[in-house]
């Protein structure tokens, strides 16, 4: 069965991705040959889900087809990984910032937010501002309060002026501060194909991606809707 993952070439480390896969340019260029292939078109629907094993990002999904697999993004980046690790008591303040160029924000804040409901908890209380999506820049800002007590920050900032993205995360708990920020540990000379730090591995993706179902379309759907009228839950 051949493995296909929908990406973006740019995001990908291949430094520390131990798995062999190969750069193709549509699905024209599959062969019949199994193993693992990188594809940055969404040309999802000519993909046969009978034979192959389709990965793809959790702003890309649209419906529960068979052998579809979705990632989030966020839980890809190493200091995500990292911060998940080290936090041992899940009880205290996350502000995270993250500034984006024009894309499918809301499509990727309402996957933030699933990642973090099952990081930090059940969300008992969710606020949503926003300036008008149409202006640029414009602005998200999110509050939640989970059902442990801990409250997050999230603000989203899209622009055009932007060509890269950027994150900042603090998180502050009993006894312990971690800090992130990606504009501070970039490299003077990324790599081809890279954005240093905000990268991943193809392993990863494969390792933490799950299998598409109706209950986590209903979570994505639901989040999608708070931030669209910016209702409180």
């Amino acid at each position: 069965m051949r493995t296909i993952i929908f990406t973006k070439l740019d995001k990908i480390d291949f430094t520390t991705s131990t798995i062999e896969a190969k750069i193709i340019e549509s699905t024209d260029r599959l062969t019949e040959e199994n193993g693992v292939y990188l594809l940055e078109d969404n040309e999802i629907d000519s993909v046969n889900n009978d034979t192959d094993k389709v990965f793809i990002p959790s702003t890309m999904i649209e419906t529960t087809k068979e052998n579809v697999h979705v990632y989030f993004e966020l839980e890809q980046y190493p200091f995500f990984q990292k911060a998940k690790e080290v936090i041992a008591n899940r009880q205290g303040v996350l502000r995270f910032r993250r500034t984006l160029p024009i894309t499918q924000s809301e499509r990727l804040i309402a996957s933030d937010l699933v990642v973090f409901s099952e990081f930090l908890g059940e969300p008992l209380d969710v606020q949503v501002k926003r300036t008008n999506p149409k202006a640029t820049p414009n602005h998200t800002i999110v509050t939640i309060k989970f059902e442990n007590g801990t409250m997050a920050h999230l603000e989203y900032t899209v622009s055009d002026l932007y060509k890269e993205e950027q994150i900042e995360f603090e998180w502050s708990g009993i006894k312990q501060i971690i800090e992130f920020n990606s504009e501070e540990m970039k490299p003077i000379y990324p790599r081809r194909y890279t954005r240093l730090p905000l990268t991943y591995s193809v392993d990863s993706i494969l390792a933490t991606a799950r299998k598409v179902n109706q209950d986590l379309l209903n979570r994505l759907e639901e989040f999608n809707s708070l931030l669209s009228g910016g209702v409180t839950k």
